[in-house]
């Protein structure tokens, strides 16, 4: 079992680092190198102003529900393999791995720094603990137990 969850975190962390610091699409995408410190302020003027292309809006949702869904894992992984079951502390961590994030694409200047992806790491981040919370509850699936 700790093979299993040693195999799945370093999976997952390989695969956050891949998506957010190295894949293709960063480089097709060129950013004025910014801080977005207003929440949500970006996300609307950008949805307000997309042009009727479906490569821009499909980018956009991408951007969108990607950020959410990249760390709905994490709270599999704090909750399973760290033990960390406090939704405080997941919160916490999430948060900051989020920041972390931002800070290292603003000072490699590869994507864009932006307070909006923060937000929704950190909603990925509840979300990931309540599926985790639900799934325990529904004694579904075992491997989520805490045994060892």
């Amino acid at each position: 079992m700790k093979f299993f969850k040693f195999i799945y975190s370093s999976s997952y962390f390989s695969i956050l680092s891949y998506i957010v610091f190295f894949a293709p699409r960063r480089r097709l995408i060129h950013y004025n190198y910014e801080i977005y410190f207003f929440p949500l302020k970006n996300t609307i003027n950008t949805y307000l102003t997309l042009p009727n292309d479906k490569y821009e809006i499909y980018n956009f949702y991408i951007n969108l529900f990607g950020n959410v869904l990249l760390f709905i894992p994490l709270s599999f992984i704090l909750i399973t393999v760290f033990k960390v079951e406090k939704l405080k502390y997941v919160i916490f961590i999430g948060i900051l791995l989020s920041v972390f994030i931002e800070f290292m694409q603003y000072a490699f200047q590869i994507g864009l720094a932006d307070i909006d992806d923060v937000i929704l790491n950190s909603i990925g981040t509840i979300v990931g603990y309540s599926l985790y919370k639900l799934f325990n509850h529904l004694n579904f699936p075992s491997f989520l137990k805490q045994t060892d």
